[in-house]
């Protein structure tokens, strides 16, 4: 999913969940969307997936693309499942300092 796909999906499907995930091995953050229905895309830019350094990068992006929440999670290496998540509203936060 394109960024400018996922700005129009923003607009039209309100029940989308967004994450930034991170592996728990790795300081690389990435978007995923999942929609109701259970179709999961990442965020890509020129068809490869975008990697962000930061939390605070990938938010960025959100915000460009009109998201105001989403979750924040950090996967588990051995099987993928979440290791901890957290909802954040991101038109309100101040500079972020969220170390997961």
């Amino acid at each position: 999913m394109e960024l400018h796909q996922l700005k129009n999906a923003a607009s039209h499907h309100r029940e989308m969940e967004v994450r930034v995930v991170r592996n728990t091995l790795s300081h690389i953050y990435q978007i995923e969307c999942e929609t109701i229905s259970g179709d999961l895309q990442k965020l890509s830019r020129r068809g490869k997936p975008c990697l962000f350094r930061s939390v605070d990068e990938a938010i960025d992006q959100l915000l460009v693309a009109g998201i105001r929440h989403a979750w924040i999670v950090r996967q588990s290496e051995e099987d993928g499942s979440d290791s901890s998540r957290r909802l954040v509203q991101l038109g309100s936060l101040p500079e972020l300092a969220i170390a997961i």
